[in-house]
């Protein structure tokens, strides 16, 4: 990531990040739930999995962001180091990418040395979320429930889309077509013969524009 410094996300920014994905939406409701079901971590997957690794690592910011909460919550001062780690890669991640991604696909400012940046280092970023939601998912083994869960769902699909983002930088191919790309399939636990989910090309390379 480049070190120049960015002009922050306002509160409207934000939240058009917050419901581009339903992740972070769901993610909210079970935390304040505090209980989820099985359906619940199926939803995640298949709004993930739908998600180029740019989206992807905003939803995973956005999600950490509140898990990280969530964890300093709970008062279990073990837990506190994983929480502020978790933060602060959340909120430097989402800083950086979505800025870019809101300048670029909001307002049309696009810095070719910025994309390049992200779509070169987003496996390393995926790989860095995996292994904090890895360690939260083992601290909170088996309690508290919901944030192991929680946690393991969003480690399994960093995994999944830095394998993603690595395949299309292999492929030096900045607009794959879509259905060359690898399925990301839910983990063996949750699968079952009707359910597949297909990963798209990097947002910031499409045309999509947000509304």
């Amino acid at each position: 990531m480049t070190v120049t410094p960015r002009k922050k996300l306002n509160e409207k920014e934000l939240g058009s990040l917050y419901l581009l994905s339903e992740t972070p939406l769901t993610i909210d409701r079970l935390l304040k739930a505090r209980t989820y079901t099985e359906d619940d971590i199926k939803k995640i997957h298949e709004s993930m999995s739908h998600h180029a690794p740019d989206m992807a690592m905003i939803a995973l910011s956005l999600s950490g962001n509140m898990i990280a909460e969530c964890l300093k919550e709970i008062g279990d001062e073990s837990l506190i180091p994983l929480a502020t780690e978790l933060k602060y890669l959340s909120v430097n991640t989402l800083e950086e990418v979505g800025r870019i991604w809101i300048d670029a696909c909001r307002y049309g400012i696009e810095n070719e040395d910025d994309i390049y940046d992200i779509v070169h280092q987003s496996a390393d970023i995926l790989c860095m979320f995996s292994s904090i939601y890895m360690e939260v998912a083992e601290q909170c083994t088996p309690e508290p429930e919901i944030i192991r869960a929680l946690s393991a769902s969003m480690m399994y699909q960093c995994e999944a889309h830095a394998d993603s983002a690595r395949a299309m930088l292999d492929n030096a191919n900045p607009k794959p077509n879509k259905t060359s790309i690898d399925s990301i399939p839910l983990p063996p636990e949750l699968q079952n013969n009707h359910y597949t989910d297909n990963v798209v090309t990097f947002t910031l390379f499409s045309d999509q524009r947000a509304e």
